[in-house]
């Protein structure tokens, strides 16, 4: 379960770094999934992988509603995206 913690957690590190907003209707669920990622951080650092890995994988479905909604921009992260290529 670590690994797929990790594995997770450096995916969702790598998609806030590259995406850009696009619309301000999509700020408050970037916000929400921020949130998140606070908390899977947390849990990942009390080496809670079980609860880590559940909020990355989280976090990711709500990227992905705002990458097909045209909300943000995935940037270079676009190919761990469940999205129609440009």
């Amino acid at each position: 379960m670590k690994e797929l913690a990790t594995k997770e957690k450096q995916r969702t590190d790598f998609a806030f770094d590259e995406l850009r907003l696009l619309d301000k209707k999509g700020e408050e669920l970037l916000d929400l999934a921020k949130s998140y990622k606070i908390d899977g951080d947390f849990f990942f650092e009390k080496e809670k992988w079980l609860e880590s890995f559940e909020l990355y994988v989280y976090i990711f479905g709500i990227l992905d509603s705002l990458a097909n909604l045209k909300l943000v921009d995935p940037g270079e992260a676009r190919k761990h995206y469940k999205i129609d290529p440009l």
